[in-house]
């Protein structure tokens, strides 16, 4: 029971942080840098401070197998790399709002994962928790009162980015369950690191080309937006499984409305109010 109740605990923290990464990430990006280097300068500070938390705190978490660090590998360039490159791309074409609606489809992906691969976990009220929290969100983005045209290009990163967000709840749970949350984040983001260092060498950062506000949003992210959420998701999913923690992680969507009222002074509409009341409800219904 204790363990549940951490479960969940855990999983809503790491939503309610997940919701503020985008109105980071806009920030910014005002200060002229790209996804790929955002990133790549986000995870040179969560590896280095996630690896010397472990070294101080836990050596013995750093212990993995030769298994496991294959694992961890694929999860940190298949799973964590193109989720996050997806995710901060989709902001670069589309509004806060949309790109997390579109990331928020990824429970629906969990959840037929689980239906055609995991045979008889699903129940009546898991599914009413889903459906209850997927309208939730499209209510609270107001996007049946938009009538707004999207990129094409954005919508796909979006989509994509639920994709591999999905891939990282089920194989953490079901390759990774002998790993430690704060190793899990810590190995993956590593790897993520090294594939983008391949990928596109960060050479603005031996230039010097680093302002100090878009230090202080890298660090933000990496701590706030990175280790935190992501280590907290790893723990959620050890406790009560990918699919409750994908359904609660909805909150972000509500999440992100609020921020944009109290940050960005956008208006909020009582059909708003009303999806992010479903969200919650499904929450609710989930912990049940």
């Amino acid at each position: 029971m204790i363990n549940l109740k951490k479960g969940y605990i855990y999983s809503i923290v790491s939503a309610i942080l997940f919701g503020s990464a985008g109105l980071i990430v806009k920030l910014a990006y005002v200060e002229g840098i790209d996804a790929i280097g955002l990133l790549t300068l986000q995870y040179i500070i969560a590896v280095a401070l996630m690896f010397l938390i472990l070294f101080v705190k836990s050596k013995e978490d750093l212990k993995v197998t030769k298994k496991e660090l294959f694992r961890l590998l694929v999860l940190g360039v298949v799973g964590n790399s193109c989720m996050t490159v997806f995710y901060y791309s989709a902001y670069s074409y589309l509004p806060m709002a949309m790109v997390t609606i579109l990331l928020y489809t990824y429970p629906i992906m969990v959840f037929l994962y689980t239906l055609f691969f995991r045979k008889g976990e699903i129940s009546r009220m898991k599914t009413l928790a889903l459906v209850t929290a997927f309208v939730g969100c499209v209510l609270a983005l107001g996007l049946l009162s938009g009538g707004l045209k999207y990129s094409f290009k954005g919508i796909i990163f979006g989509i994509l980015s639920a994709v591999f967000y999905a891939f990282m709840n089920i194989y953490s749970e079901d390759k990774l369950q002998n790993v430690k949350p704060l190793a899990i984040n810590a190995y993956s983001t590593l790897f993520s690191l090294i594939s983008l260092v391949v990928y596109s060498f960060p050479t603005f950062i031996i230039k010097g080309q680093v302002s100090l506000n878009l230090l202080g949003y890298t660090a933000i992210l990496a701590v706030f937006c990175e280790i935190i959420p992501l280590t907290l998701m790893y723990a959620a999913i050890k406790h009560i499984g990918s699919l409750k923690v994908s359904i609660i992680g909805n909150i972000e969507t509500p999440t992100a409305m609020l921020l944009s009222f109290f940050v960005l002074r956008e208006n909020i509409s009582f059909t708003q109010i009303v999806g992010a009341v479903l969200v919650f409800y499904a929450v609710y219904l989930i912990r049940r």
